[in-house]
């Protein structure tokens, strides 16, 4: 392969970095703040390291291996030791997948050293359009990359919701005859405040947030499944039971929903349910 086509696939491979981890940022901030950061930063360091490598810039290259590496090692240390204030991640994730074969891909490209193939000396001019191929191109390969993530993302959290276990949620036909638990209730019997309910990862995902104020109470409810009610007629699981482990008063936790067939939108009504338990609804950002 020319070197100029070893550039290109470089570009390619640290912009899909970068955009695996920006998409997962939001999730990630949800669970510990600093990951949610960390995520940003290494979205913007790709495109950084992407503008240095299309320059022909040795340092470009350096800085996306310096990336890969560290986005590498923190995806081991996140699925063997866990991450400071986070549970042991699930080893194979579609966002998680996708980013660590473009991370070796990358490794093995740069250590090719490609920066010391030559270029040719006149190369042909290209009229000014054309020269907008090959950037245009790479950025629509990694956006069709991370549009493929989410899709495959949501498949696999429906996948889940379909193997878990419906009883521990009643039928919809039940929970609609059960009174709506206000907000102000929720807070008072179980120590809980609902926070967000919000659409991310291209929309396929839901995320609801939880704050804990009493963490004895808290136990209570959480320890039921949850799943989310749409406009009083669609139930949507839980794909698991979260594992929330010890409670700590003041921390805001998060439950993830799959969104594979859009019927929650922004404005969207819904109602969190936990085990028997229906809240009044509340709007979907």
């Amino acid at each position: 392969m020319k070197a100029r086509g070893l550039h290109w696939f470089a570009v390619v491979l640290i912009l899909v970095i970068g955009l695996q981890h920006v998409l997962a940022a939001q999730i990630e901030y949800t669970q510990a703040p600093y990951i949610g950061y960390l995520f940003v930063a290494n979205f913007v360091g790709a495109l950084v390291a992407a503008y240095v490598i299309y320059h022909r810039v040795v340092w470009g290259w350096l800085l996306g291996l310096l990336i890969a590496v560290a986005s590498m090692a923190g995806y081991l240390w996140s699925r063997t030791l866990g991450m400071p204030a986070m549970n042991v991640q699930e080893w194979f994730t579609p966002y998680g997948v996708i980013a660590v074969t473009a991370e070796v891909l990358f490794i093995v490209l740069a250590l090719l050293r490609p920066w010391r193939l030559g270029v040719d000396a006149n190369p042909p001019v290209a009229s000014s359009w054309r020269r907008l191929i090959p950037p245009v191109l790479a950025i629509l390969v990694a956006v069709a990359v991370g549009y493929s993530a989410s899709i495959w993302d949501a498949a696999v959290t429906e996948a889940s919701t379909i193997a878990s276990v419906p009883g521990m949620v009643p039928p919809v036909a039940d929970l609609i005859k059960t009174r709506a638990t206000t907000f102000n209730e929720l807070e008072a019997q179980y120590g809980v405040r609902v926070t967000l309910v919000g659409l991310t990862a291209m929309d396929s995902i839901i995320d609801v947030r939880v704050k804990i104020d009493d963490p004895e109470k808290a136990h209570l409810l959480l320890d039921n499944h949850a799943a989310l009610l749409v406009n009083n007629q669609s139930l949507i699981l839980a794909p698991r039971m979260h594992s929330h482990g010890k409670l700590k008063q003041g921390v805001q936790y998060v439950m993830f929903f799959p969104n594979s067939q859009g019927i929650i939108r922004p404005g969207t009504p819904v109602s969190v349910i936990f085990g028997n338990l229906r809240t009044e609804n509340i709007l979907a950002q």
